[in-house]
């Protein structure tokens, strides 16, 4: 019986010492498992964050070409400012600076897309004058947006 006794024993403990190393083994595939879990996670919260920003630089892109004022050269000191984009500005100002002949400042309630305004411009002797036509506007008809800004190059 003694043996009998020992051979049970023995492959009782043989019995244990198989399952530690299965749970050992089942221990190690969770935490594996758990870091590639995490490291998925951080990767779409990552993918999230870039196609976040993504989307904010197709509005912020789209946002620009709504309005778009450009400012051409017609010959002598004759200019067009025109506003080549795919939506009306709003509550636009026109700032010459030193450069236009006549009224520094005006001021548009709307500025229709293809619009267009002729300014007669020079640049003076003096270098301390303004070098751009400064155009800011809205895009929103009650001008409760932020208030845009553009500076065109001028003669």
């Amino acid at each position: 019986m003694d043996i009998a006794s020992f051979a049970i024993s023995c492959l009782a403990a043989v019995a244990a010492a198989a399952a530690v190393w299965y749970g050992r083994g089942q221990k190690r595939a969770a935490d594996r498992s758990a870091a590639e879990a995490k490291r998925s996670a951080d990767a779409a919260a990552e993918m999230t964050e870039i196609e976040r920003a993504r989307r904010a630089d197709e509005v912020s892109d789209a946002d620009r070409r709504r309005v778009r004022f450009e400012l051409m050269h017609e010959g002598g000191h004759a200019y067009l400012l025109r506003n080549a984009g795919s939506d009306a500005a709003y509550g636009v100002r026109v700032d010459t600076g030193g450069l236009g002949t006549v009224g520094e400042v005006e001021e548009f309630d709307e500025f229709e897309s293809g619009r267009e305004h002729r300014y007669l411009l020079s640049r003076t002797i003096d270098p301390d004058e303004a070098e751009h036509v400064v155009v800011t506007w809205h895009h929103r008809p009650d001008r409760s947006d932020e208030r845009r800004t553009v500076k065109l190059l001028g003669p």
